[in-house]
């Protein structure tokens, strides 16, 4: 019998050990009496070292305590005394003391035997078991945290399963959800994820980037992205999908938005004549809007790459535009630059390019944009006002800025020109006779002739009235009386005039270069030529000689003479008043310089600040306006009742401004005067801001933190952009007098005023206008919103000691409403006063 029972034990243990589970038999004493292969293999020890010992000698289960499981050993006794059995899982330890997990089953052998067997230890590794179960775990606590909606249908279009990221994004709980049909959250009734990801995942497929609108549980829609995949069971049979939603609608709102912006900016283009490029350096790709495509004239089917473009480049610019590029590849950055381009038609466009690059993150370019305005029309503008610019409005010669270029070129090559000034004699008389517009006719009829006269290359032009002007290069003297006589015959020949005839003589002076002339200097000597011819009796010709005129000496004289005003006491100030033309209180002063020559009484400013200008003189007596308005406008602050608040405006030259140490200069008077440099306000022309294009950014940085103002005078007659006036921190604009003299006569003048005051808002400048005569221009400043002004409908620029008593004799004189609306709002004349800057 017991011998039954052992093979009994044997052909279980041969059984269980061809699929890998040990079985070890013991005694009462828990000694093992039995250890098959599948034990050795397990724990690592061989029959020789299992048996006879104790199972607790070997150390197998000794993992358990390690792991905080040392109760394991006592249950299983316990259990098994108690006449049961103990199955579950523990650690144990391999003879290598690798601890790893089985499965065990613990059974006491029952009955009277006498097998030395009592009780009988199954187990199994389950490591792997144990492993897939942490990653099934790590796996499910992954879609369980995901923030997008993780969703299982059957084939059906049931839901089978639903995580907490389809919960917070529909509403509805996994016990609400799994077990109904897709329709709870499709917001519309199509197939089942639609036709498209049904294919998809048909085939054994994953579906991603799929759009669909779902609903959520409070009835609203959102939009969302799909990634969908088929799901098989153990048999590889396809039993449903599962689906990744992930909400885009705030996505989807953004991409209508830019989209709608797109349309705008593209409509904004179209009508503004911008195109837009884009280029890939990596694909060579180029992408054109619709309006760049309608400049170039290209259509849907045309090439639309570099190479395109250049092909539709004008000949003569192909290799700028292919320079301009290369060096854009080479990491230039920005290109700002014009060109032609010829459409299929043969008509010619001027193109205005901005190229701005987008580089990755080692600073090497990876795209280009580039907009692309079309200019022709302001290019055909420039064309006419440049030609209007360098020639004769009436007989369309070149004017005197013309020929005073083509002269100074000639002398600039040693050319050794010849200037002829060609004058009508007595041709008031003419005007006076047949009437000016005849006298238009014979002046225009006069040009042709000239011109028919001269040699080819010779230049003829109009200096205004009725002087012309020859220029001939390389003539000599007896060259240069001969065409004089060609000229005199010409101009004898009766002119035809309304069907009557008109006989001119001329007068003309000649004059030929010399080492040291100037183009100025020979036009100079050969009007000087040209008036003694006249002094003559004219319908002749005379050559300059030097002891024709004095006036170079007198210039040399006026110039000696400036060198001395100062010490002599002959320079002096006026000011004009700065009016509120609200209130018509006076706000400040502009001072002005004066001359009182000792021999010749007072001399313009336009006759001495040129020689100042050019002999250097400037900064001296430019030191000394600034220092002497300060001082005499900080004396007015401070004795003149109501005065305190005044302000100083000093103009300065360009050539003070670039001095390296005017802002010592401006310092120092004000550190003197003791004014608040706040007050103070430095005024320059717009147009000698113009030719000053390299101003020393320190100059004007210093100039800002001495807490001082920059004015633009005479702003509107120069060319200066928004960013340049931006960088030059400039404070004020001030309004050329000729736009406000057409206020009331001429719509012209206020449109210039209207956009230099958008202009000073978009700055946050103040505005001053120049030359107020009338009340009509006055009401028309204030009706435009102009705050400040000055002019001789106030007062003309009076000596320094007249100022307190016109002061006095010029009280505010506020408009009834307005002193009302500062009586009910408890605020006195004084403290509504604004102040300049």
């Amino acid at each position: 019998m017991a011998g039954e029972h052992r093979d009994d034990l044997v052909m279980q243990s041969l059984l269980l050990d061809e699929i890998g589970q040990s079985v070890i038999g013991m005694d009462g004493d828990w000694r093992i009496t039995y250890w098959n292969r599948a034990s050795e293999r397990l724990y690592g020890f061989g029959p020789d070292k299992a048996l006879g010992r104790k199972i607790t000698d070997l150390g197998i289960v000794g993992g358990a305590e390690a792991r905080g499981e040392g109760a394991t050993n006592r249950e299983i006794a316990h259990r098994l005394a108690g006449g049961g059995d103990w199955a579950g899982e523990l650690w144990v330890r391999h003879s290598t003391g690798r601890e790893f997990p089985v499965h065990a089953t613990v059974s006491r052998i029952r009955g009277r035997h006498t097998v030395p067997v009592a009780v009988v230890a199954i187990s199994k590794d389950i490591t792997d078991r144990k492993h897939t179960e942490a990653i099934l775990r790590r796996l499910s606590a992954m879609v369980e945290s995901s923030g997008d909606a993780i969703i299982g249908a059957d084939l059906a279009g049931k839901i089978t399963s639903w995580n907490a990221g389809a919960a917070r994004m529909l509403g509805w709980s996994s016990w609400e959800a799994v077990g109904q049909s897709h329709g709870l959250l499709t917001a519309d009734d199509g197939e089942y994820f639609g036709t498209e990801v049904t294919a998809g995942t048909g085939s054994g497929a994953f579906v991603t980037g799929v759009e669909a609108r779902w609903r959520c549980k409070d009835g609203s829609v959102i939009d969302v992205e799909l990634t969908v995949s088929p799901v098989y069971d153990q048999d590889g049979v396809r039993v449903g999908a599962s689906a990744i939603a992930r909400d885009i609608t705030e996505i989807q709102r953004l991409k209508a938005a830019a989209e709608a912006e797109r349309e705008r900016l593209l409509a904004a283009q179209e009508m503004a004549h911008v195109g837009s490029v884009e280029h890939t350096v990596a694909t060579a790709e180029t992408w054109h809007s619709e309006e760049f495509d309608r400049i170039l004239g290209m259509s849907a089917g045309d090439r639309k790459d570099r190479e395109a473009i250049l092909a539709r480049t004008h000949p003569e610019d192909r290799e700028r535009v292919r320079q301009v590029w290369q060096s854009l590849d080479n990491g230039l950055g920005f290109a700002d630059f014009e060109y032609r381009i010829i459409r299929p038609t043969g008509e010619q466009r001027w193109l205005h390019s901005r190229i701005r690059s987008m580089n990755s993150a080692d600073g090497k370019p990876v795209r280009f944009l580039d907009t692309v305005l079309d200019i022709t029309d302001r290019k055909n503008a420039e064309q006419i006002l440049e030609w209007q610019a360098r020639h004769d409005a009436l007989t369309g010669l070149p004017n005197r800025y013309m020929v005073t270029e083509v002269l100074q070129g000639f002398l600039d090559r040693s050319a050794r020109p010849v200037v002829m000034f060609v004058d009508v004699d007595r041709f008031k008389l003419i005007n006076d006779g047949i009437g000016h517009g005849a006298g238009d006719t014979i002046l225009v009829l006069l040009g042709e002739r000239l011109k028919a006269a001269v040699r080819d290359g010779d230049t003829v032009g109009r200096f205004g009235g009725d002087e012309f002007v020859v220029i001939c290069e390389n003539l000599l003297m007896c060259g240069a009386q001969d065409l004089a006589e060609r000229i005199k015959e010409a101009t004898r020949q009766p002119f035809d005039v309304d069907g009557r005839q008109i006989y001119l003589n001329v007068s003309v002076g000649i004059a030929l270069a010399d080492r040291e002339d100037t183009a100025e200097s020979m036009l100079q000597g050969a009007d000087a030529a040209m008036y003694r011819a006249k002094s003559a009796g004219g319908d002749s010709s005379a050559i300059y000689d030097v002891r024709m005129t004095g006036r170079a000496t007198g210039r040399l004289d006026l110039e000696s003479d400036l060198r001395l005003a100062l010490e002599r006491n002959e320079l002096s100030l006026n000011y004009q008043p700065i009016i509120d033309v609200t209130t018509e209180d006076t706000v400040g002063f502009e001072a002005l310089l004066r001359w009182h020559h000792h021999e010749h009484g007072p001399i313009m400013p336009d006759a001495f600040i040129p020689i100042a200008e050019e002999t250097g003189l400037i900064l001296p007596i430019g030191t000394w306006v600034l220092r002497e308005a300060l001082r005499q406008v900080q004396e007015w602050r401070t004795q003149v009742p109501g005065a305190q608040n005044f302000t100083a405006a000093v103009n300065i030259s360009g050539r003070q401004l670039v001095t390296g140490d005017f802002p010592d200069v401006v310092e120092a008077a004000i550190r003197d005067t003791g004014i608040d440099p706040a007050v103070v306000h430095l005024e320059i022309t717009e147009t000698v801001l113009m030719d000053q294009p390299d101003l020393p950014k320190e100059t004007l940085q210093r100039l800002a933190r001495l807490g001082v103002g920059l004015s633009i005078d005479d702003f509107g007659t120069g060319y200066s952009s928004l960013s340049y006036l931006k960088w030059l921190s400039a404070r004020t604009l001030k309004i050329d007098r000729t736009f406000v003299e057409e206020l009331g006569t001429d719509p012209h003048g206020a449109t210039i005023i209207e956009l230099v005051l958008g202009m000073a808002e978009s700055l946050r400048l103040d505005v001053v206008a120049e030359g107020v005569e009338t009340a009509v221009q006055l009401s028309e400043l204030r009706r435009l919103g102009v705050r400040l002004a000055q002019g001789y409908l106030w007062s003309k620029p009076l000596p320094a000691e007249r100022i307190p008593a016109w002061l006095k004799s010029h009280p505010a004189r506020l408009p009834a409403a307005i002193s009302a609306a500062q009586a009910a709002a408890g605020m006195s004349a004084g403290k509504s006063l604004p102040r300049v800057g």
